[in-house]
């Protein structure tokens, strides 16, 4: 039986934007678990430190019963699934990293982030929609039903917001790249900003090992923006992952 490919969100984000992807890999045969990150679809447990780290640990342990997996992670939900395939090598068939390299955001996001939401209260309409404009940047935004979608996961409790954009902001630990054993790909749009496209490729300079797929006409949200070339790039990645 072929692994599963589990898809993780990034911060701020619904598990549900991964739809049209996930979609279609199953209409190729691929089995598909798309999961919450903690406090996003229930509550957070009493005393949970949302942490990079943590939340890795919980999912490997979680999915331990279906090992290994393929794991790929958008943004925040990239960091996680790094640190899963960095620290529990044995969950892991392969990686990919959507929207994102494990290196610190580029200094303009992280600004822009700790001004919007770093506050103890709730973040008001007019931040996400900021937020939500950066993701899209120069493309086109959700609307209607989708931009809901996409606005719902800023009125989550602001502790939840507040502590897992600070795991966002922290990222991957600075071991967990070079502890990377499994084939890897990169999967980013030519309009994102969340990291640089000077920053993906200087990475990817000290880690030619791997793959890396530039698509046209996509920011931040690659996967919805142009869920057929992210998914043809997947399908591609875990087969060559499983031929060995």
């Amino acid at each position: 039986m072929r692994a599963p490919i589990v898809l993780l969100h990034g911060w701020a984000c619904p598990a549900s934007y991964w739809n049209p992807v996930a979609g279609l890999l199953r209409e190729a045969g691929r089995e598909v678990l798309n999961l919450d990150l903690p406090g996003y679809g229930t509550p957070l447990e009493a005393g949970f430190e949302w942490t990079v780290e943590n939340v890795a640990a919980v999912f490997a342990l979680e999915l331990s019963g279906r090992s290994p997996v393929h794991w790929v992670g958008h943004s925040l939900g990239g960091s996680i699934a790094a640190t899963i395939a960095a620290r529990y090598p044995r969950t892991t068939a392969s990686l990919t990293l959507v929207g994102m390299v494990p290196v610190a955001p580029s200094g303009a996001a992280e600004e822009k982030l700790r001004r919007l939401f770093g506050g103890p209260g709730a973040p008001d309409e007019d931040a996400a929609e900021e937020m939500l404009a950066a993701w899209f940047r120069g493309g086109e935004e959700p609307q209607g039903e989708d931009r809901e979608r996409f606005l719902a996961p800023f009125r989550l409790p602001p502790a939840v917001v507040r502590r897992s954009m600070e795991a966002g902001i922290t990222g991957a630990a600075p071991d967990v790249p070079d502890l990377v054993s499994v084939r890897t790909l990169v999967v980013t749009g030519t309009r994102d900003g969340t990291r640089t496209p000077d920053a993906v490729k200087e990475f990817l300079l000290g880690h030619s090992a791997w793959s890396h797929e530039l698509i046209t006409d996509a920011g931040h949200m690659v996967h919805w923006e142009r869920p057929e070339a992210c998914a043809d790039a997947l399908l591609r990645h875990v087969a060559r992952a499983e031929a060995g």
